[in-house]
C-alpha cells in the first residue's frame, strides 16, 4: 500500500486514502476510497463476495478469485493495482479495480489506467449490480482520478454491456471529455426457451448437418459426453482439454495461442477452475471417441449465466464437426437447468453465427484524466472512431463492390468486342463476295 497522496481530504487507515468526490449536490453522498497494491484485494474480500453475489448475471470475471488470479499470472504490474471503493457513507457499494498498463491507441503505445482487460479476459467490468451506484461512480471516478492521473492521461473502461447503466453517467461529462464506441460483439443465447424450440430457429441446412454429424460420431467406438464439476474430474479433463485446444490451428506449427504454450495462461485458467467459490465454478465439457478427446470446452456457471471461456476440436474430426456438436449438447444442458437464464459464448467468431444467438454489443470509453494530453487524446480517437471508421468502412465497402463488378464489366466489354470483330468479319466477307 502506498502513503496518501497530496490533495487528499481525509485520511483512513495506514495506506488507505479517502477522497470526497461531489460533482454536484444530488451525488455529495457518494466518496471514493482507494487501497493500492495486492493486499487491497485481501482488505476488500469480504465486500468484494458480497457485491459479486448480488449480481444475477455475474460472469467470471467479476469474481475475487479470478482478479486474484489475474494479478498472479496476467497483470503487466500487479504493485500498481489499484481498487476504488464507492461509498454511501453506510458501506461500499462499488468496487473498481484499475491497473497501470500501456494500450496501443492511434497506433502509439499510451500509458493509462484501465479496468482489467486482456485477450484472455474479454469483459471488463465493475463490481456492482445494476443499481444507483454504478449509475453514480463515473463522475466520482473522474473527479477522483483527475485530481492524481499520474501521468496517465486516459481511464479505460470496457469492454462490457451496452446496456449496462454504468454508461448513465456519461451524460454528466462534456462530450469532448470522452470517447465510446462498440469494441466487439458477443453472441448470448436465451436458455429460458425450449431447446427444441432454439433449434427450430436454425436454418435447415445446418440442422440436417447436425443430424448427419451425429450418426457419423455415432458410428465411431467408444463415443461419450462427459462434464467434470469436482475438483478431482476437473484435473483430468483439464489436461486432455489443454491438448485438444493446442492440437490445431492454435499449435505450434499455427498461431501459437494454444493455452498450454503459454505457462501464465495456463496457470491462471487453472487457478480459476479449482479456486472459483461462492457456489459458481468450473465446468469443463468434453467429447470422446475412439479412446481419445476430439472437442473440448472450458465454462463457467456464475449466478444465472453459463459461459464458454475456450473451445478446441481435434482438427482429424473436422468432418463430425465435434465442436459444433458439443455445444449443442451444452445448450441442451443449459436449456434443461432453470437455474441458468443465458449461455453466453463469449464471441462473435464466425462459427458461431450458425445459432442464430442474439448479439450484445461490448462498449469501450476512453475518458480524459490528463489536464492537457488527456482531452487531444480524446479529440483523436473521437476521429478514429467517428468519422475515421466511417470512411474506412465506405472506402472498403467501394472497393468490395468496384471488385465484384470488375468481372462483369470485363466480360461485357469482351462480349461486345467480340459481337463487334464478328460484325466486321461478316461485312468483309459479304463485300468480297
Amino acid at each position: 500500500m502506498v502513503p496518501a497522496e497530496p490533495g487528499a481530504r481525509r485520511r483512513q487507515s495506514a495506506g488507505d486514502e479517502s477522497t470526497d468526490c461531489s460533482p454536484d449536490d444530488a451525488a455529495a453522498r457518494w466518496s471514493v476510497v482507494e487501497y493500492r497494491g495486492r493486499q487491497a484485494l485481501e482488505l476488500l474480500e469480504a465486500d468484494w463476495r458480497r457485491l459479486y453475489l448480488a449480481m444475477p448475471l455475474r460472469t467470471a470475471f467479476h469474481a475475487y478469485e479470478a482478479h486474484a488470479a489475474y494479478l498472479d499470472d496476467l497483470m503487466a504490474a500487479p504493485e500498481r493495482l489499484r481498487c476504488l471503493v464507492l461509498s454511501d457513507g453506510l458501506g461500499a457499494r462499488l468496487i473498481c479495480p484499475l491497473e497501470a498498463r500501456t494500450d496501443r491507441l492511434l497506433g502509439l503505445p499510451i500509458r493509462i489506467w484501465g479496468v482489467p482487460w486482456h485477450p484472455h479476459w474479454p469483459l471488463a467490468d465493475v463490481v456492482c449490480p445494476e443499481d444507483e451506484a454504478r449509475q453514480a461512480f463515473l463522475p466520482a471516478l473522474v473527479a477522483f482520478l483527475r485530481s492524481r492521473p499520474e501521468g496517465r492521461p486516459l481511464v479505460v473502461l470496457g469492454p462490457l454491456p451496452g446496456s449496462s447503466v454504468l454508461w448513465n453517467g456519461l451524460r454528466r461529462l462534456e462530450p469532448r471529455e470522452y470517447c465510446a464506441h462498440t469494441a466487439m460483439d458477443h453472441f448470448v443465447i436465451d436458455c429460458e426457451k425450449p431447446f427444441d424450440e432454439l433449434m427450430s430457429r436454425l436454418s435447415r441446412h445446418f440442422r440436417k448437418e447436425l443430424r448427419r454429424c451425429g450418426r457419423r460420431l455415432a458410428s465411431l467406438e467408444d463415443v461419450r459426453f462427459e462434464t467434470a464439476c469436482s475438483d478431482a474430474d476437473l484435473e483430468l479433463l483439464f489436461e486432455d482439454f489443454l491438448a485438444v485446444e493446442g492440437s490445431g490451428w492454435k499449435g505450434e506449427s499455427g498461431t501459437g495461442s494454444a493455452i498450454r504454450l503459454h505457462p501464465r495462461y495456463a496457470s491462471f485458467y487453472r487457478s480459476l477452475a479449482r479456486e472459483l467459490g461462492d457456489g459458481d465454478g468450473c465446468e469443463i465439457n468434453a467429447l470422446y471417441a475412439e479412446g481419445r478427446c476430439i472437442a473440448g470446452e472450458l465454462s463457467m456457471r456464475t449466478g444465472q449465466q453459463y459461459a464458454t471461456l475456450k473451445i478446441g476440436y481435434d482438427e482429424r474430426y473436422a468432418r463430425l464437426s465435434p465442436g459444433q456438436l458439443l455445444c449443442a449438447r451444452t445448450l441442451e444442458r443449459c436449456c434443461a437447468d432453470p437455474q441458468i437464464s443465458h449461455f453466453d459464448q463469449l464471441s462473435d467468431a464466425a462459427w458461431l453465427h450458425v445459432w442464430h444467438a442474439d448479439s450484445v454489443p461490448l462498449q469501450q470509453v476512453h475518458i480524459a484524466i490528463g489536464r492537457w494530453s488527456g482531452p487531444v487524446l480524446v479529440a483523436l480517437l473521437q476521429l478514429r472512431f467517428g468519422y475515421g471508421r466511417r470512411a474506412v468502412r465506405w472506402i472498403r465497402r467501394t472497393v468490395r463492390r468496384h471488385t465484384q463488378q470488375a468481372p462483369r464489366v470485363l466480360a461485357g466489354r469482351w462480349l461486345a468486342w467480340s459481337a463487334e470483330r464478328a460484325g466486321r468479319i461478316a461485312a468483309g466477307r459479304k463485300r468480297g463476295a
